[in-house]
């Protein structure tokens, strides 16, 4: 997968403890990267990790390439010892033609230029609609599904689908036919059980003739139980004067409040409602006894089963 090196050291070499004699490439975890047979049309992204094992701080002071189908990016361009960084080239299928050069220009602690090279093998007889799976934001408990439609010229078929993680389960109906080739819908299903996250992961689509397509699939989970606001603060409240605050708790499917532990006579908290509803009110009440500052975790508990508790920082300054 992995075909191609190619390093250029500009200037004067740079040696530090943890480099090795190809300067600061060795500090990438690979130089180059094929994204093997990509579908005419499609974006792929793949991201280099530099890690800075010197003792000295990197500075990234520019990025080039030699083809305009790639536009990189840094995740930071300023990288202290021990610090890790990415350096992500994104391909434009349509345009590409050949092998391209991501140049990353180092300024700091000295001038230094290395070259990072991508390839690929685009193909114009198979196409996908839509070119990745995108779930977007969805609910921990959920189980969302997309759809990609995926057309292959004459005499190819689709013999496996497989997806890098578990958490995706993969279905692939009966191909149609159409008057370029043969015409699959795949789908991709999550797992109620997913983790609560912003994360990433590959779908490879197999074919009779040897092809591995790739398919990035991405998805947002979010707690099963949302708190707004995330924290409360209570300026300047007067000594014995009750103040009240509201928090706002949703959930993936109604539920109820069975408990709220943390307060005490100084702070309280109480469910407005004993029904189950997707969306609950707590009324947050503080009551200061003395002046100065008060710190208190509510702790909000429910009758949902998975990640049924969620928790609120509250805090309060009093004043005479």
């Amino acid at each position: 997968m992995f075909r191609f090196s190619f390093v250029l050291l500009i200037g004067l070499a740079f040696v530090v403890p943890a480099a090795a004699a190809d300067g600061l490439l060795a500090l990438f975890d690979t130089q180059t990267h094929n994204f093997g047979d990509v579908a005419y049309g499609q974006t792929v992204v793949h991201s280099f990790t530099l890690k800075n094992t010197t003792n000295q701080t990197l500075q990234i002071g520019g990025l080039r390439v030699s083809c305009g189908c790639i536009t990189p990016s840094a995740s930071a361009y300023t990288i202290s010892p021990g610090k890790t960084a990415t350096v992500n080239a994104s391909m434009d299928s349509r345009r590409y033609s050949h092998p391209v050069t991501v140049f990353v220009t180092f300024t700091a602690p000295q001038y230094e230029e290395v070259r990072l090279l991508v390839s690929a093998n685009i193909r114009h007889d198979i196409a996908m609609n839509p070119d990745h799976l995108d779930f977007g934001q969805t609910k921990k408990g959920s189980s969302q599904q997309v759809i990609s439609t995926i057309s292959l010229a004459a005499g190819q078929q689709i013999t496996e689908a497989a997806c890098d993680s578990g958490y995706v389960q993969l279905s692939i109906a009966q191909p149609k036919q159409n008057q370029w080739g043969l015409s699959y819908e795949l789908t991709a299903r999550m797992r109620p059980d997913i983790p609560v996250g912003k994360w990433y992961t590959d779908v490879w689509v197999k074919t009779n003739t040897g092809s591995r397509i790739r398919l990035p699939l991405t998805v947002e989970v979010e707690p099963s139980l949302t708190i707004t606001p995330g924290a409360i603060a209570f300026d300047a409240a007067k000594v014995g004067q009750p103040v009240k605050k509201s928090i706002v708790v949703k959930g993936s499917q109604p539920f109820k409040i069975v408990d709220i532990k943390g307060g005490d006579g100084t702070i309280q908290a109480v469910a407005t409602s004993k029904e189950a509803k997707s969306t609950q009110l707590v009324t947050v009440t503080f009551t200061p006894d003395h002046a100065g500052d008060f710190d208190k975790k509510l702790e909000i508990i429910t009758d949902l089963k998975d990640e049924g508790k969620v928790a609120v920082p509250v805090k309060g300054k009093a004043t005479k």
